[in-house]
């Protein structure tokens, strides 16, 4: 099977791009995987305490008893619905630079990923 390329060069870039930075499964997922350049950690849905997002969809907090986590972004709605829907299985950050603010682009675009330990009183420590 051969790859078809489109006729004009400027067709790819009126295509949607897709910055792969959530992954998601029909069953729910047993973990929330996270990925950044400096940490790789599973998380368990169990212990899964709340999911904020901010308004302008640019923050989303997952709060776990053990974690707090800090997504940063745009367009994160699909995230905040994954997460508490059991779906997400992994949220990675994705080549921000590679989109332009004009692009159009499927699903979220995850620029940083903050993962902080909780202490014993369930708040992370910072």
């Amino acid at each position: 099977m051969s790859l078809l390329k489109p006729r004009h060069p400027d067709v790819e870039s009126l295509q949607s791009l897709d910055p792969g930075c959530l992954e998601t499964q029909a069953v729910p997922a047993v973990c929330l995987r996270l990925q950044s350049p400096r940490q790789r950690l599973a998380l368990p849905y169990a212990l899964l305490l709340c999911a904020e997002l901010s308004e302008d969809e640019t923050g989303c907090v997952i709060t776990f008893a053990t974690h707090e986590v800090s997504v940063r972004g745009r367009h994160l709605m699909g995230i905040y619905l994954a997460v508490s829907q059991g779906q997400a299985a992994q949220i990675s950050i994705g080549d921000s630079a590679s989109f332009a603010e004009g692009d159009k682009y499927i699903g979220p675009l995850v620029a940083e990923i903050r993962i902080e330990p909780a202490d014993e009183s369930g708040r992370a420590r910072r």
